[in-house]
């Protein structure tokens, strides 16, 4: 048998989203199955509240209590974004052991990275420049990295038209990969607009593991979670208006509402959740509401009664075409709150076997001279 090969795996390191740690796993997870070496890098992008911004929020939180409702919900906000961030990190150290961290994307260029033989940019919304910063997109497009080690798998831009100001990046970036693999339709329309050739659409990779082995994941939750019982989880990163809250409330009259992103409503400890704990709420449901891609893959992997809504705040609207996607792969879009003129493919299985194909393909082709 030869050496194991080192992958460098490189993703959003988010900490304050859950469905980014549960992507990052299963990939991790997949790769490690097929007897290779590992490794995440780190840029270290995580926001981390200043000690002047945590005394600020605390005393939003009293004076939301005398004097105006409105600082209580800023500081409730920030006590649920706190709790996932603690959580994440927590997961972290548990679950995906083998990380690198860099200060920032320019160490990433000032480093060698000789012992990888390939980089791998995926999943999640890797191209879609997130902060101010000129070595952000060359970054997520492994350009510190010889042309012949750099690929995607389940890359997302999370918009169907790259802003002008940034399309010479991505055409420099996309034309300097070996092989291409994109998460959605839209994002493989782009590539083709620029590269004038297709690229393959894959599954998100947390779509790749059995419900057995999330199961195991979700079995690491805190009691306090796997406790409960009779409820309805609600999930929502968008706003949840008042003709979704009557339809809620109208579909499960008589269970409780577990909503973490809610910190007012709900008990504290609850409220402190990982991505196991988020998966077990899930799997121990009667009912799920949520307008967010993962709850509704992990909402189906565990075969659970489900709602999904489109979120309504201006910039998210084009945001529902990933999640109608995966429902009409599934037969699933009679799911959707409001109906949806889409058709049902019914692509899932044949998607499944192409994208555990493509990712061997990649572990195989390695830095052999082969065309994309």
């Amino acid at each position: 048998m030869g050496r194991k090969k080192n992958v460098l795996l490189v993703t959003l390191f988010d900490n304050n989203n859950i469905g980014n740690r549960l992507q990052n796993y299963a990939l991790y997870h997949l790769l490690e199955a097929h007897n290779v070496n590992v490794v995440t890098l780190d840029n270290c992008y995580t926001t981390q509240p200043s000690f002047k911004h945590i005394i600020k929020m605390q005393l939003k939180g009293i004076l939301g209590i005398f004097v105006n409702r409105k600082y209580l919900d800023e500081y409730n906000q920030f006590c649920v974004t706190n709790n996932i961030r603690k959580a994440n990190k927590n997961f972290n150290k548990k679950n995906i052991k083998n990380v690198i961290r860099i200060t920032n994307n320019q160490e990433a260029f000032e480093r060698k990275w000789t012992e990888f033989d390939i980089a791998i940019a995926g999943s999640d919304q890797i191209w879609h420049k997130w902060h101010d910063d000129v070595n952000e997109l060359p970054f997520y497009y492994l350009e510190f990295m010889p042309k012949e080690k750099r690929f995607s798998y389940a890359a997302s831009f999370g918009f169907e038209q790259i802003p002008s100001n940034d399309l010479q990046q991505h055409k420099v970036g996309l034309n300097g990969m070996k092989l291409i693999s994109c998460r959605e339709k839209t994002g493989c329309n782009i590539v083709r607009d620029i590269l004038k050739r297709d690229v393959p659409k894959v599954l998100d990779p947390t779509l790749l593991l059995s419900p057995l082995e999330w199961k195991e994941i979700a079995g690491q939750a805190s009691n306090v979670v796997k406790e409960q019982s009779n409820y309805a989880f609600v999930y929502f990163l968008g706003d949840v208006i008042e003709e979704y809250k009557k339809y809620m409330k109208e579909t499960v009259k008589s269970l409780k509402i577990i909503n973490i992103i809610d910190f007012s409503d709900n008990n504290r400890m609850i409220s402190k959740c990982g991505p196991s704990e988020f998966l077990s709420l899930i799997e121990n449901a009667d009912y799920i509401f949520t307008d967010s891609f993962h709850c509704t893959v992990f909402s189906t992997l565990f075969n659970k009664k489900f709602t999904v809504f489109r979120r309504i705040q201006p910039g998210f609207e084009k945001m529902f075409s990933r999640l109608e996607e995966f429902l009409s792969s599934k037969g699933l879009l009679d799911h959707i709150y409001g109906g949806t003129q889409v058709e049902a493919s019914n692509d899932f299985d044949e998607l499944f076997r192409y994208s555990i194909s493509f990712l061997e393909k990649i572990l195989e082709l390695n830095n052999e001279d082969r065309e994309n």
